[in-house]
C-alpha cells in the first residue's frame, strides 16, 4: 500500500521543528563536542597556550603523567571526596529531612536555614571558612579555647594532616542543603496510605523507614548520590579558593592540578592529559553508579 504523501502543514512543521533543534545542536557541538575532541587531540601535543603551533609528541604527556606523584596523590583526594560526598552530605541530608518533615511549625524556616549556604558561590564559601580556619583569631579556634580545648587549637588549612578534612567540614556545611531538600520534597510526595498501612500493621518507627519510606525514596536518593559523585569528581572551586592545592600539594584534587599545570606552568598538554584522565576516571566511578541506582529506582517502582 503506497504511502499517503504528508500536507503541507505537516511538512512545514517538520521544517520549523529542524530549524529549532538546529541551534541548540550547533551550540552544543561547538561548545561542548569540540572542546573535548580538541582536548583529547591536545593531550598528545605540546603548546605553551601562547605559541601559534603545536608539536606532536606522542604519548609523552600520558607518560609523564604516570610517573608523577602529584598526580596519584590528587587522585587519592578525589577518591576522599568521593566517598565523603556520597556518605556526609547526603546521609546528614537525609536525617535532617526526616527531622523537619516531622515537625509540625517551622519548616519553612528550617528548609531556609539548611538550604541557604548552598546559594553560596564557593568562593564565598571559601572566604567565610578561612577566616573562620584563621590560626589566630578564627572561630574554630577561638571557640576551642573558650570551652577549655585550646590545646586542640591548630593551623587547620596549613597542617598536610588536617587540610582536606578541615575543606570537607567546608563542603560540608556548604552542600548539606541540596541533598536535604531533595530528600525533603521525596518525603513530602510519599504515599500516605504506604505509611498508615505499615503503622496499622504494627511496624516500629524503624521499620517504617527503612521498609516503606526509604524504598520509595530511591529516586531522591539516586538524584542526590548522582550529584554529590559529580560534584567530588569536579571538585575545583573551593580547593583552590581555600589553599590552591597547598600545603605542599597535600589537599590537591585532579582538577586544580590540572588548572595549575596549565595556567601556572604553561603546559597545556600536559594539562589536556590530566583532564582526559579526569573524563576517564569519572565515567569509569559514575556510570556504573548512575546505571546501579538506575535499575534499583525501576525495581523499587515493580514493587509497589
Amino acid at each position: 500500500m503506497p504511502r499517503s504523501k504528508a500536507a503541507p502543514w505537516q511538512r512545514s512543521a517538520r521544517v520549523w521543528f529542524a530549524l529549532f533543534l538546529l541551534l541548540p545542536v550547533a551550540l552544543f557541538a561547538v561548545f561542548y563536542i569540540y572542546p573535548v575532541i580538541d582536548t583529547i587531540r591536545l593531550s598528545f601535543q605540546s603548546w605553551n597556550g601562547l605559541s601559534p603551533t603545536r608539536t606532536d609528541v606522542g604519548l609523552s604527556n600520558y607518560q609523564w603523567l604516570l610517573g608523577e606523584n602529584r598526580f596519584y596523590n590528587s587522585l587519592m583526594n578525589n577518591i576522599r571526596w568521593l566517598v565523603f560526598y556520597v556518605i556526609g552530605p547526603t546521609g546528614l541530608g537525609l536525617l535532617l529531612a526526616l527531622l523537619v518533615n516531622r515537625m509540625n511549625r517551622g519548616q519553612g524556616f528550617m528548609k531556609l536555614v539548611y538550604f541557604l549556604p548552598y546559594t553560596l558561590p564557593p568562593v564565598a564559601v571559601a572566604a567565610i571558612w578561612r577566616w573562620m580556619y584563621e590560626p589566630s583569631a578564627g572561630f574554630v579556634n577561638r571557640t576551642l579555647e573558650a570551652v577549655g580545648l585550646g590545646v586542640l587549637a591548630q593551623n587547620w588549612i596549613g597542617d598536610a594532616d588536617t587540610v582536606t578534612y578541615s575543606l570537607m567540614a567546608a563542603g560540608l556545611w556548604w552542600s548539606v542543603g541540596f541533598s536535604f531538600i531533595v530528600f525533603f520534597a521525596g518525603l513530602q510526595n510519599l504515599p500516605r496510605e504506604c505509611l498508615e498501612a505499615a503503622t496499622i500493621d504494627g511496624a516500629s518507627p524503624w521499620q517504617r523507614f527503612w521498609k516503606v519510606t526509604f524504598p520509595l525514596l530511591w529516586p531522591s536518593t539516586t538524584i542526590a548520590l548522582g550529584m554529590s559523585a559529580v560534584d567530588a569528581m569536579r571538585l575545583f572551586d573551593l580547593v583552590w579558593a581555600m589553599t590552591a592545592g597547598g600545603p605542599a600539594y597535600s589537599s590537591d584534587v585532579l582538577a586544580t592540578q590540572m588548572y595549575d599545570t596549565a595556567f601556572g606552568r604553561l603546559q597545556m598538554g600536559q594539562a589536556s592529559a590530566i583532564s582526559v584522565a579526569m573524563l576517564v576516571v569519572s565515567a569509569a566511578v559514575i556510570l556504573p553508579f548512575v546505571i546501579y541506582m538506575a535499575r534499583q529506582v525501576e525495581r523499587a517502582e515493580n514493587d509497589h
